[in-house]
Order: C-alpha cells, then structure tokens, then sequence
C-alpha cells in the first residue's frame, strides 16, 4: 500500500448513518454550534483510545492512538501491520518496522493540521465548507484556508455532549479516509517520546 495513503488511510464511505439534514455552506453556518465546537477542540490537551480504519475495500485495521495538542499525534496499528504513523508538531511520518523505512510529509501540509493546530478555528475566513446536523450529530468539513489545495478535513461530533467521534481526511489526490475513534480519554499523562519521530532506514 502507498505510504502516503497510509498516512492518511484509504475508505470511501462513511457507516455513519444518513444525515437527513441538507448541508449548511460557509456563509449560512450556526456560529453558535462552530464556536462551541472550537471551544471544545482547543480545550483538548491530550487524547488517548482506540481506533479502527476503514479501507475502500471493506477491509479494516485497528490500533491504539495517543493525541497531545498543538501539533502531536500518533497511531500505532496492531500486528500484523509493521506501520506506525507519527505527527511531532512538524512533519507527519509513517515509519515501516518491516521496511526499515521512514517518509515524512509537512504536518502543515496535511488536513490534519486543521485538527492539531494550536488555535483551531474552524470560522476561519474560507475555512468551513459545510456543516451538516442530524439528531445527536454535527459533521463540520473544513480546509486550511491558506493551503486549499492540500484537501480537506470532515470531523464528526456527537452534539449533547459535544465530542469527537470520527474524522475523515481527503488529501490533495482525492484519497480518502475514516478513523473511528472509540475508549477515548481526555487529560492523560503520555510519554512525550511516542512523538519522536525514529529514522528507521539507519537501522538497515
């Protein structure tokens, strides 16, 4: 599979249920609902839980990830997937145990930078492309309005409380993909090395 697919995943679909509600474009969006969900997305220190990643196929892997807002992320997928992928504040890297490879990508480059960047606003001048609610549920797609062309970034919420339960990312090739995000705690201590980013190509 393509690395930078990896880092990003690979899915068309998301098992959501429908979203009977039309989209509501940048320019008739509920501010109210936007700013609430800033409030709680900057007020995310640290994340921790499980995941499961839908492929295009139907086929799905699992793992557990570790989030430290601004900029730190990682997922680590359980055997027999030799893949780590790590975000250390600046690049995003997919590290190959099996390959002995490590490939990097600008976090700033990604749309998960919408995601883990100190100050999220998803108000943002060009930022929110649309916003859909159902019962329960709002679904808020974004790009970096500075890079447009780098994708995009759909993040699921439930609405009472407000919290993250999924998010899709489609980068600039139109490569898609679901993390479904489940067990998550907020406010964990985590080791600040699962953020160190290893060149595992001087270990050949």
């Amino acid at each position: 599979m393509e690395r930078r697919t990896l880092l990003l995943g690979a899915a068309a679909t998301l098992a959501t249920g429908s979203l009977a509600a039309p989209a509501v474009h940048a320019q008739g969006y509920d501010r109210q609902t936007v700013a609430a969900l800033n409030q709680y997305l900057n007020g995310i220190s640290t994340m921790q839980g499980d995941f499961v990643q839908v492929y295009g196929d139907g086929r799905t892997q699992q793992g557990v990830f570790y989030m430290r807002r601004p900029g730190r992320l990682r997922f680590e997928y359980f055997d027999p997937s030799p893949i780590t992928v790590i975000a250390d504040g600046t690049w995003a890297a997919v590290l190959n145990r099996e390959l002995k490879t490590t490939d990097r990508i600008p976090l700033s480059r990604t749309p998960l930078n919408m995601l883990l960047k100190r100050n999220v606003n998803l108000g943002a001048e060009g930022a929110i492309q649309s916003v859909e609610r159902a019962p329960g549920v709002v679904r808020v797609q974004a790009v970096d309005p500075r890079n447009p062309g780098d994708g995009s970034i759909t993040m699921i919420f439930s609405s009472n409380p407000i919290g993250l339960q999924q998010w899709i990312t489609t980068d600039a090739r139109n490569q898609t993909s679901i993390i479904r995000l489940q067990n998550v705690r907020r406010g964990l201590y985590i080791d600040p090395r699962k953020f160190f980013i290893t060149d595992l190509s001087s270990q050949r």
